[in-house]
C-alpha cells in the first residue's frame, strides 16, 4: 500500500517473531511488549491486511490466538482485507465462513473480497517468500481493490 501513498505500513508475523513473542501470544501474555506493540498498531492503523494458511477449513492458530487477545471492536472504523493460503480451490471457503465473520465481529466497517492464494503459486526459500506470476497478479488486484476501498473511506479536505 505504501506505493499508493496510503502512508506508514507495518507487518507483525507470529511465525517470524523469536520464540519468545510466540510463546507470549499462546500463553495470552497481553503484558509482552510484542503484543502489546501489535494492538496498539492495530489500534493505530486505518486498514489491516490479516493473512493465514488455512487449516481444517479454517484459519490458523496462531492468527486465533492473535485475534482472541484483541479488544472487542479492534477492527471499527478500519478496512480489512483477508488473505490466505491454501492447497485447494475449496480452501476459498475459509474467508467467508471463517474468518469474515470474526473480523466483522471485531467491528470491521468494511471487509473487502478476499483472496486465495493456492500454496503451488508460493515458493519459500531460506531468504524469502515469493509468489510466481499466477500467484501474484490476482494478489495485486486485490490489493489494489483494498487501496482504492481505503482511500475511498477517508474524508476529502475542504478548502475554505
Amino acid at each position: 500500500m505504501s506505493r499508493a501513498g496510503c502512508g506508514r505500513t507495518g507487518t507483525w508475523s507470529a511465525s517470524s517473531r523469536p520464540r519468545p513473542a510466540t510463546a507470549a501470544l499462546l500463553a495470552a501474555d497481553t503484558a509482552d511488549p510484542a503484543i502489546t506493540g501489535v494492538i496498539d498498531a492495530i489500534a493505530g492503523a486505518d486498514a489491516v491486511v490479516v493473512a493465514s494458511p488455512v487449516y481444517k477449513a479454517a484459519y490458523s492458530g496462531l492468527l486465533k490466538a492473535l485475534l482472541d487477545l484483541l479488544p472487542q471492536f479492534a477492527l471499527a472504523g478500519k478496512a480489512v482485507l483477508p488473505l490466505v493460503t491454501g492447497g485447494t480451490p475449496a480452501h476459498v471457503l475459509a474467508i467467508d465462513y471463517a474468518l469474515r465473520p470474526v473480523l466483522t465481529s471485531l467491528g470491521a466497517d468494511h471487509v473487502v473480497q478476499g483472496w486465495l492464494v493456492l500454496d503451488k503459486h508460493i515458493a519459500v526459500d531460506a531468504d524469502r517468500v515469493a509468489l510466481d506470476a499466477a500467484g501474484e497478479g490476482p494478489v495485486r488486484t486485490a490489493v489494489d481493490g483494498f487501496s482504492e476501498a481505503v482511500h475511498a473511506r477517508r474524508p476529502l479536505a475542504v478548502a475554505l
